[in-house]
């Protein structure tokens, strides 16, 4: 039976970011998933780095902080980033209004234009360019994962961890973390077009009600939003839908579709990623029974080598990097994951369900 350290289950970006980490502390990794690397929401991806711009709150400072440290990462490992800088503009009158009030929260470095905000480190990459990368890869379907001495998968490879990256399709039941899919189609054309008159495609990108970034002679424009549509698929109407947001932007003439690509985003139910050691929920309730009134756990207790990220919603390609980071320090050097960690939703979910959860064993 093959044996590693580390097994990710899930070749998305949570996943290879996550192996490109681990690989700088241990080269006894594989990475499994039952498609290819980077396949599905990660192929899909338009991988535009722009800033979030709202209230100055934790989830803003969490957002724009991983878009600089990403961009600084891919930077770092060779990936070539197309920088032009970004301009945001307000999609309707309330937005306007909005960007009023957003103007004095804004840390990052900007400049105002007209009605938007114009950042110059905005950027967009290529999610092909991670797979330039070798990464021990094997493409399987895990139908089974069993803990003996070690995590066991399929009945023929084991582990001592267990990193699950699998989006929004489970491997095994967590009922304290809820992840639900969001379908986005993205699109590429060429095209003939009037330009934006705050600035030319050739010289930055744009976000509205999508993105529009043009690289060479290539659009890119993304992505649409639908929740609760597991049965989506890449179709003509979503295209319509995004020539019409883009027109928004830049007065689209005449265009020829090059490629129209989709996926399941995975977003957590409060937007932040989910990252850390899955918690052993019956223990852990059996020894602080009053969590479900609203206590704190004295004590929490985890499954051995078991551990998650996932969560990353439309911005994966920033979010990724933060959180595969921050969980290789969290395994090797037990830094503290702060509002990351799995506790978060854990302790929510006790207090909500926990009592149903009980009855129900």
């Amino acid at each position: 039976m093959k044996s590693f350290e580390f097994i990710i289950i899930g070749g998305g970006i949570a996943g290879v970011i996550t192996y490109l980490f681990l690989k700088e502390k241990t080269n006894k990794i594989l990475l499994l998933d039952k498609k290819e690397i980077l396949e599905g929401a990660s192929g899909a991806a338009g991988a535009f780095l722009f800033p979030k711009i709202g209230l100055n709150d934790l989830y803003t400072k969490f957002i724009n902080s991983s878009i600089l440290e990403a961009i600084k990462f891919y930077n770092s490992i060779g990936i070539n980033i197309h920088t032009k800088g970004v301009i945001l503009l307000p999609r309707n009158e309330k937005d306007f209004e909005k960007f009023k009030r957003y103007q004095k929260e804004i840390e990052l470095p900007f400049k105002k234009i007209k009605e938007g905000f114009y950042f110059d480190f905005g950027s967009v990459i290529d999610p092909d360019d991670l797979k330039k990368f070798s990464f021990n890869y094997e493409k399987i379907e895990v139908k089974k994962l069993q803990k003996k001495d070690e995590w066991v998968i399929n009945n023929c490879i084991k582990t001592k961890n267990i990193i699950l990256a699998t989006g929004y399709e489970k491997i095994i039941d967590i009922p304290y973390i809820k992840i639900r899919p969001v379908w986005g189609e993205r699109i590429e054309i060429k095209a003939s077009y009037e330009d934006n008159e705050l600035c030319s495609l050739d010289k930055c990108y744009f976000h509205k009600n999508c993105s529009v970034g043009k690289i060479e002679d290539i659009i890119k424009i993304g992505a649409t939003h639908k929740r609760d549509c597991l049965d989506c698929f890449e179709n003509i109407e979503e295209v319509k839908e995004l020539i019409k947001k883009a027109n928004e932007i830049v007065k689209i003439k005449e265009y020829e579709v090059l490629s129209i690509k989709g996926g399941f985003r995975a977003a957590s139910i409060d937007y932040f990623p989910v990252v850390g050691k899955i918690i052993d929920i019956d223990k852990t309730l059996k020894e602080n029974k009053y969590i479900i009134k609203g206590d704190r756990p004295r004590k929490i207790f985890y499954k051995e080598g078991l551990y998650i990220i996932n969560g990353m919603g439309g911005r994966g390609f920033s979010n990724a990097v933060s959180c595969a980071r921050r969980l290789v320090e969290y395994i090797f050097e037990n830094k503290d994951l702060g509002f990351l960690d799995t506790k978060r939703q854990f302790i929510k979910w006790a207090r909500k369900e926990g009592e149903e959860y009980v009855k129900s064993r």
